[in-house]
Formats: structure tokens, C-alpha cells, sequence
């Protein structure tokens, strides 16, 4: 039987505040021979208790597990309704995280709460609990200001991919399934992969993008991505396309991650198509010269 030492939350992002919990997480979990939880509500407790896309989700279901995972931490999906946020804090503690999951040590964000009326905190559950060890993180602050999902979302939302990738400590990722487009890109010699991504994925602020792009086969290649809707060819439904360098392979209906690692101008209408070639081409020798690390999500 797994006795564990367990944090629990949305998660969403898994930036820089929730990866010092998963650190002191797992560092515990070494020291006293436990087995290092991560505890994720699904849906977003947002979504059910407000309104389905409220917030636009960082990190999907399977993007968490995977980087949780990475980190040598196991996931486990809590899944969240009305009646589980009814569930006053000790009873949640008692049959869900002792009962269920044989908890044995807790951590908590600065500021986390949870249970019928939030009164679940590591206050309440130090004192109604002694038998668990319990621990709390300070805020974790870049540059004098706190690591938060908004925060990411707000650079993004600017373009800002540098930013949002220092409060992640790893690119904005954007994965999906590549569908078939009206394929103009392949008519003007920039042939793209049209990525489909999942429902209420946040999509960051529309132009072009360096990226690193991922394939289910594990091959990595420089790419080129614009989000937007094409004005220069009579405006489209927004969508997110990748020119892949140095390639050229059908793989519609495959899997692909789109790691940002920078922006690079404002989508905009060309006057004619050979301007939009010419300036895609720029776009392309920049991506390539592009010094910065393609970094992924964990080593």
C-alpha cells in the first residue's frame, strides 16, 4: 500500500510556483520514504463551479500528467463537481486524501484553500489533523513579482513569449492534431501543418512565432508559425499554422507540439502575394538563425 505526501490544485500552467511545490514535494517524499503526489482537479474547479473556458487552460489534462510525470512525481485527476466542492474540508481530507489515497504529508501553496466555503487551509488542517505532517511555500516571485497563471497569461496575451517562459521555466506549448487547411501555404512554397488544438486551450496573441515543433515520431524542427486569420488571402477562421524548415511530409491526422520560443511581428495584410512571400521568407532565415534554446518541457 502507497503512503504519500501529496499537494493538490488546478495546477494550471504548472509554472514556476507550482514546480517549487512539486520540488519540496518530491524532496520529502525521498527523505521519509513516501510516494511524491501531485493531485489535479479536473475539470478546472473554475469550470464547474463558474462557467465552462473561464480561464482558457495553460496546460491540458494530458499536458500536466505529462510534465508532473517528468518531474518523477505521480498525477492523480481528481475529478471535481458541485458536490465534491460541497464537501466540507475534513471529511474531503478524511475520505478522499487519508481514506483513498493514504496520505501522509500535505503541502500547500501560500494561499490554498479548499472544501465547502474554502475553509480547507494549512491552517484548519494543521490543527484538525495532527497526525499529518504539514508544510506551506512562501509566494514565488520573478523579478519582485508573483508567479501566478495570470500572470503567464498576461504575457502571452501580449505576445510576450520570453516572459511567459521565464514564469514557466519552459516554452508556452501548443499541442494538438495537424488537420487539413485550404492549403494556400503549399501553393506559394510555404507548405503548413494547421494545428487543431483542444477546446479552451489559450491561444497567445495573434502573428508569428518562432517554434520548436514536435512530431508524434519524436523528430524536432525549427518552424515558423503564424496565429491569425490570413487577411492577405480574404481573412480566414483564426487558426494556428506552422512552416515546418526543411520538411515536407504529409502528416495530416498526427499529433505535433508547437513550443513558442519567440515572437516575431504582428500578422498583417500585404499588398500582394509576392509581398507575403518575400516577407515569409524573412520570417523563415530568422526562424532558422534563431540562437535561443529549444527547450522542452523537462529533460
Amino acid at each position: 500500500m502507497k503512503k504519500r505526501v501529496i499537494t493538490m490544485g488546478n495546477f494550471d500552467g504548472c509554472h514556476q510556483g507550482h514546480q517549487a511545490l512539486f520540488r519540496a514535494v518530491k524532496q520529502y517524499a525521498l527523505e521519509h520514504d513516501l510516494t511524491p503526489t501531485v493531485v489535479s482537479f479536473e475539470p478546472h474547479s473554475r469550470y464547474v463551479l463558474n462557467q465552462p473556458g473561464d480561464p482558457l487552460l495553460l496546460t491540458t489534462t494530458a499536458e500536466k500528467r505529462d510534465f508532473v510525470n517528468s518531474l518523477g512525481l505521480e498525477f492523480v485527476l481528481m475529478p471535481f463537481s458541485r458536490d465534491l466542492a460541497k464537501l466540507p474540508y475534513d471529511a474531503f481530507v478524511r475520505q478522499e486524501l487519508i481514506g483513498k489515497l493514504h496520505m501522509k504529508a500535505m503541502f500547500f501553496g501560500h494561499d490554498h484553500c479548499f472544501g465547502a466555503f474554502g475553509k480547507g487551509n494549512f491552517e484548519t488542517i494543521t490543527e484538525s489533523f495532527p497526525e499529518l505532517d504539514t508544510h506551506r511555500l512562501s509566494i514565488v516571485l520573478h523579478k519582485g513579482e508573483r508567479v501566478t497563471s495570470s500572470s503567464v497569461r498576461e504575457a502571452l496575451l501580449n505576445g510576450d513569449v520570453k516572459k511567459a517562459q521565464t514564469y514557466l521555466a519552459h516554452p508556452y506549448r501548443l499541442p494538438g492534431t495537424v488537420v487539413g487547411g485550404k492549403r494556400l501555404g503549399r501553393t506559394i512554397g510555404f507548405p503548413t501543418a494547421n494545428l487543431m488544438t483542444e477546446e479552451f486551450k489559450f491561444i497567445p496573441q495573434r502573428g508569428v512565432y518562432v517554434a520548436s515543433a514536435t512530431l508524434a515520431d519524436g523528430r524536432n524542427f525549427r518552424a515558423v508559425v503564424n496565429i491569425g486569420i490570413q487577411p492577405s488571402v480574404g481573412n480566414q477562421p483564426l487558426a494556428i499554422e506552422a512552416h515546418l524548415l526543411h520538411f515536407n511530409e504529409d502528416i495530416y491526422g498526427q499529433y505535433m507540439t508547437l513550443d513558442l520560443l519567440d515572437y516575431l511581428r504582428p500578422e498583417q495584410k500585404f499588398p500582394s502575394l509576392d509581398d507575403l512571400v518575400r516577407q515569409i521568407s524573412l520570417d523563415a532565415a530568422t526562424a532558422e538563425a534563431f540562437n535561443g534554446t529549444d527547450a522542452h518541457w523537462a529533460d
